[in-house]
């Protein structure tokens, strides 16, 4: 968890320095992950399990996935603070795995709809016309990062017959790949120079330490951790993360926890708490 909201930390810390652009940022971040999660894949398993036939249609379709959610996470931060950012992915994602849960034939029980409800509530709260309202435009990019993030863990879910540390070496690997063309088109409209010249050595450490650290190594541990869990103790745990990015965007970047973001955390993620306990006494 506290990989999951370094992510968010590592990102706002970069952009609001102007470190690094939020395009460099996600190229970075894509690559040092990849190399990161090949390695570890190599280590704890085997460098021939990356042969062509352990590889997937569906990889193609993860590695888009896992694409729009990096790039769509980057530019959303760049008018957000750290932890309604980290509220913003976290509830998209829920939202997105209950809507999956349903579209896939399951009912929700009165308590359930209970929760969801609470939930919107608390987003609706978050979004109204104050002082504290985040960006909209960065706010619907970051639901788009977390409908990305979610389609993505699904997909994984689905590739039972390797190693999860495998598939997302893959997806990480096809997402740079995807990435570094986008840079190459993008370079010959408007030259790499101009680029480059918004690329701090410390905007550049800090988008390897989220590529390498929080979302290679962190995405790994939690990975390894999680056919350990059961739905709702991996959901429940990470409520945890929203509060975490808010404390560190507190510490690091002096951003303000407002009551009126309390409020609307509160709301949101207790109602998401609400639906998984209800799920839980079925």
């Amino acid at each position: 968890m506290l990989a999951f909201a370094g992510n968010s930390i590592l990102c706002r810390l970069a952009l609001a320095e102007g470190a690094i652009d939020a395009a460099s940022f996600t190229l970075v971040r894509l690559i040092s992950g990849a190399i990161t999660l090949a390695v570890l894949t190599q280590v704890l398993h085997s460098s021939s399990l990356f042969s062509l036939r352990n590889w997937r249609k569906s990889d193609i379709l993860g590695a888009l996935m896992l694409f729009g959610y990096a790039a769509a996470f980057s530019f959303s931060y760049v008018k957000m603070a750290t932890g309604t950012g980290a509220l913003i992915l976290f509830a998209s994602v829920q939202f997105s795995m209950i809507g999956f849960h349903l579209f896939s034939g399951n009912r929700m029980s009165l308590w359930e709809w209970g929760g969801l409800v609470v939930s919107l509530a608390g987003f609706g709260y978050l979004l109204i016309p104050n002082a504290t309202r985040p960006d909209i435009g960065s706010a619907l990019l970051m639901v788009i990062a977390g409908i990305c993030w979610a389609a993505f863990t699904i997909l994984g879910k689905r590739a039972s017959d390797r190693p999860s540390l495998l598939t997302m070496s893959i997806s990480f690997l096809l997402a740079t790949l995807l990435g570094i063309g986008i840079a190459v088109v993008g370079g010959i409209i408007i030259p790499f120079s101009a680029e480059l010249e918004h690329i701090s050595s410390r905007g550049l450490l800090l988008a390897v330490l989220s590529g390498a650290v929080a979302s290679g190594i962190g995405y790994a541990i939690w990975y390894a951790v999680l056919p350990r869990l059961s739905i709702l103790r991996a959901s429940v745990v990470q409520l945890s993360v929203p509060a975490i990015a808010s404390i560190g965007g507190w510490l690091v970047l002096s951003e303000q926890i407002t009551f009126a973001t309390t409020i609307s955390t509160l709301l949101i993620l207790g109602g998401i708490a609400l639906v998984f306990a209800a799920r839980s006494n079925e």
